[in-house]
């Protein structure tokens, strides 16, 4: 089967080629950067609305599957940058769908699509927009619906929760906190009682190359832990396998607002029965291989 990845080069891209180069496909993944080069992995040079030579490349290839994770200059969710991203998005999949003979589209969605701040999130639950990244996704969403249905193409789209792992971006919580911690400084935690969902990163990467090989129905699938964590919890864990402590976990709870107002995670059963996967990588396990893969001076 060809296979092709965009954003190849970012967090989830990186973790998710590594399952992809165990497999007997064929794969190539468009990127500006360099990434993991493989027996099986080609590497496009360009982004998803490049020139002509990157257009043909894609053609070319002639993917069977369609993995599409790019999603440009993250966390800048202003509304042009998501417009672009949007807009890419749609031009990019026109040229699939009028120019190869892909059978099965996969995209990394949001948990932010639920709009929601308590409570289990199901697929069926209806989406609230409620800023420019979520109208961009949810419109992505609603545009490759009609158009796999007119070209008789399976849609998985994944909602993805709180991704964390080796290779994630410094500016986010958990790298924040073990630079912190192993500074022996005491984070800036507002509201550390708030609980969201935590996933591992080898976990998502594993049940979308699990998809691939799957003849799993159309549709919205969640890809979250299951339960919710409060940040302070996340503190506590990240301070115990650095420093044996819990004093600087304390001082950000006496520091931070002690009330709750977020508390959502992801139902899983409809994943859970129809790829038969589970996300059940611990905290513990999770954050102490982030730990390791960061830069020995963050960690000293």
């Amino acid at each position: 089967m060809n296979i092709f990845v965009t954003g190849g080069s970012g967090f989830i891209g990186k973790h998710l080629l590594i399952k992809l180069e165990e497999t007997t496909h064929s794969i190539a993944a468009i990127s500006r950067n360099k990434m993991l080069t493989g027996n099986n992995i080609k590497t496009i040079a360009g982004n998803i609305n490049s020139n002509e030579k990157c257009q043909s490349e894609i053609t070319q290839f002639d993917p069977d599957a369609v993995i599409h994770l790019a999603w440009e200059r993250i966390p800048d969710f202003s509304f042009e940058m998501c417009q672009y991203n949007l807009i890419n998005s749609i031009k990019f999949f026109d040229l699939v769908f009028e120019n190869t003979n892909c059978t099965k589209i996969i995209v990394s969605g949001s948990c932010f699509e639920y709009g929601k701040k308590q409570g289990a999130s199901k697929e069926s639950d209806p989406a609230q927009i409620d800023s420019y990244f979520t109208w961009a996704k949810h419109s992505l969403n609603q545009y490759l619906s009609i158009k796999c249905a007119e070209h008789n193409v399976v849609l998985n789209w994944f909602r993805l929760f709180y991704v964390y792992g080796p290779g994630q971006r410094e500016g986010s919580l958990i790298p924040t906190l073990i630079k912190s911690i192993a500074a022996k400084e005491i984070p800036q935690i507002k509201t550390p009682m708030n609980k969201n969902d935590f996933v591992y990163i080898g976990d998502i990467a594993s049940a979308i190359a699990k998809a691939v090989d799957t003849d799993l129905p159309s549709g919205v699938y969640n890809l979250g832990s299951g339960y919710a964590t409060s940040v302070y919890d996340i503190c506590r864990i990240v301070e115990k396998q650095l420093l044996g402590t819990e004093t600087i976990s304390k001082q950000v709870l006496e520091n931070g607002k002690p009330e709750e107002t977020v508390n959502f995670w992801a139902n899983m059963e409809k994943i859970e029965h129809e790829l038969n996967t589970t996300c059940n990588t611990s905290l513990e396990e999770g954050i102490r291989q982030h730990i390791k893969t960061m830069q020995p001076e963050a960690v000293a």
